[in-house]
């Protein structure tokens, strides 16, 4: 990729996912608004069973830990297990818990520490999970497609697990505290039987004895001599860390600096997943009008930009418009990682280095946070968003200067790739 490259979009065809895709995509449509509901709804009965001011804050700590402790073997899992398969019988575990909490929630108050074992469990599960959904979608749809199917999946849990679930769940609450959990358990359930109806996975899954020890380390040696793909995991923890940076100071811009009411913070929210929803969306008809460079470099220009403008905004409907900006940069780079990651790992190794970024981004956020709540205490509140936009733009920098090794993670078009994907037949080409 020159230069030249960031002018000149891809001809594409537009992109039919297919029949496989579409259960996939629909059983992550229902587990993501069963998610939201569950996430809303659980801080709001940690409340209720204890006067603690900290009972949140333990249910959001248990439930954040699985990310740190799990990824690795995640990552593990997904390559020894039939993805498929791993993917349904988490869900239907997960569904025998949540429904079995939910009956417990009826006859009784739980204590707090069921909670937090329930949010622990929950987040191993997702953690596995996640990586061998994203691991799974190569086997459904055409590289060419990737995009595209990355855009709907980022979508669902943009509108389902921050929009639609947790509206529902905060409702659903209201008028029984039991009942968020148990549409969330027949969720899970539902969202089991679409993706085994979808067969089995077509990677071979390596049926292996050898220590988990080993197989993490072969994920994590791959990842640090392959040069390209250790570029992007580089690329997404400082983006990760820079954006977080910035975004993590929101609520204090809205109430503190602008003075506006608390309940405008739940505006910006809404507005930075209406630009991510947007932006996944948009992302197979970006594929079709810009190169991968070129959005890439749209992603980390729009976030650096809109962070810088947020520190100097002096309204809500500022900072909102800009947080939707910022979202759909997010989603858009997302995408981007996401789709060059499944196309750049061998499939055998794609859960291991998919848990290795997993985990690397996410210190990238921890990090990023931990560094805007001490950068406001030394310099103000605005100074967060000004660094980590001016950070953004550095690696915009990056970015442009090291398109050509990028271009190297995407494969050349076999004469063949206008076909569809192995497990998918030719007859099925609605979506």
């Amino acid at each position: 990729m020159t230069s030249a490259d960031l002018a000149t979009p891809p001809r594409r065809s537009r992109p039919q996912l297919g029949r496989k895709f579409a259960m996939l995509w629909s059983a992550s449509a229902i587990s993501s608004v069963g998610d939201g509901m569950r996430d809303s709804a659980l801080p709001l009965l940690a409340v209720a069973v204890s006067d603690s001011p900290g009972a949140v804050s333990v249910v959001s700590v248990a439930a954040s830990l699985p990310f740190l402790l799990m990824s690795l073997y995640g990552g593990v899992l997904a390559d020894r297990a039939d993805r498929r398969r791993l993917m349904w019988t988490i869900d239907s575990l997960r569904a025998v818990v949540v429904l079995g909490f939910a009956a417990w929630v009826y006859l009784a108050d739980p204590p707090l520490a069921v909670l937090a074992a329930l949010a622990f469990v929950l987040g191993c599960g997702e953690t596995v999970f996640s990586n061998a959904a994203t691991s799974v979608i190569p086997e459904v749809v055409r590289p060419d497609q990737l995009d595209a199917a990355n855009g709907r999946m980022q979508g669902n849990m943009l509108v389902g697990g921050n929009l639609v679930g947790p509206l529902l769940g905060s409702a659903l609450f209201a008028v029984a505290a039991g009942l968020p959990f148990t549409v969330d358990g027949v969720s899970f359930a539902l969202a089991a039987l679409l993706v085994a109806a979808t067969g089995r996975s077509t990677t071979r899954p390596s049926r292996t004895s050898r220590p988990v020890l080993t197989e993490i380390r072969e994920g994590v040696t791959w990842l640090y001599h392959h040069r390209d793909v250790r570029m992007l995991a580089v690329l997404s923890t400082l983006g990760a860390l820079a954006a977080f940076m910035g975004t993590t100071m929101m609520v204090l811009m809205v109430t503190r600096v602008v003075h506006a009411p608390a309940a405008s913070y739940g505006i910006v929210l809404a507005a930075g997943a209406i630009g991510g929803t947007a932006a996944s969306t948009l992302a197979g008809r970006l594929s079709r009008l810009m190169s991968r460079g070129a959005r890439i470099a749209m992603a980390f220009l729009l976030m650096g930009v809109s962070l810088i403008l947020m520190g100097m905004s002096t309204s809500v409907a500022e900072i909102a418009a800009l947080y939707g900006v910022i979202g759909f940069g997010i989603v858009t780079w997302n995408v981007q990682a996401i789709s060059l990651r499944q196309q750049a790992v061998p499939k055998e190794l794609l859960g291991r280095v998919n848990s290795c970024y997993m985990l690397l981004s996410r210190l990238g956020i921890m990090a990023g946070a931990a560094l805007s709540g001490w950068i406001a205490s030394a310099a103000g509140i605005r100074t967060p968003l000004f660094l980590g936009g001016c950070l953004l733009l550095v690696l915009l920098v990056a970015v442009l200067l090291l398109l050509p090794r990028m271009s190297a993670l995407e494969p050349s078009p076999s004469p063949g790739s206008a076909g569809q994907p192995t497990d998918e037949p030719a007859g099925h080409q609605a979506d």
